[in-house]
């Protein structure tokens, strides 16, 4: 993401600008990127994608994209990039999440230990009343549950 966003702070980007930066620095790195050129375009694509919903980009022209007032601040604070951690913090981006978020079937058996979290988030308790064994696979889906709930509540 961080050579959209330099890409984007300079002016209006495409994909095709943005595979093409990325490939001349594979060629002055002297490295093989490891992954096929749709797999390139496929993550690439992507990235863009999230950075339009969170609004750090904005449509410009034809195919293109270019830096909102978000965008220019989000570069001047993360000049190596942004990633999902970072763009989970405006809220378009939190309730894309949230709408486009695996939905359990209900056939989950950890469903129990999660929810118990998350109620226990919502009650205030702390991080550490978790009652799972910590070599417990419920401990962790406990964990989840409680910062999902923290999550929400600071989204």
């Amino acid at each position: 993401m961080a050579l959209i966003l330099h890409r984007a702070g300079s002016g209006p980007v495409t994909l095709t600008s943005c595979e093409d930066a990325l490939a001349n620095l594979f060629r002055q790195a002297n490295e093989d990127p490891g992954l096929p050129e749709a797999d390139l375009r496929s993550l690439l694509a992507g990235h863009l994608k999230d950075l339009e919903i969170a609004r750090i980009l904005k449509a410009a022209g034809q195919d293109g994209w270019e830096l909102t007032p978000r965008g220019r601040h989000a570069l001047k604070q993360h000049p190596e990039g942004l990633d999902q951690t970072d763009l989970v913090k405006y809220p378009e981006f939190a309730a894309h999440l949230r709408n486009t978020a695996h939905q359990s079937c209900g056939m989950d058996p950890r469903m129990n230990s999660y929810d118990e979290g998350y109620l226990a988030r919502r009650r205030g308790l702390s991080f550490t009343a978790n009652p799972y064994a910590f070599d417990n696979v419920d401990h962790q889906s406990w964990e989840n549950g409680w910062m999902e709930a923290l999550e929400e509540r600071q989204g």
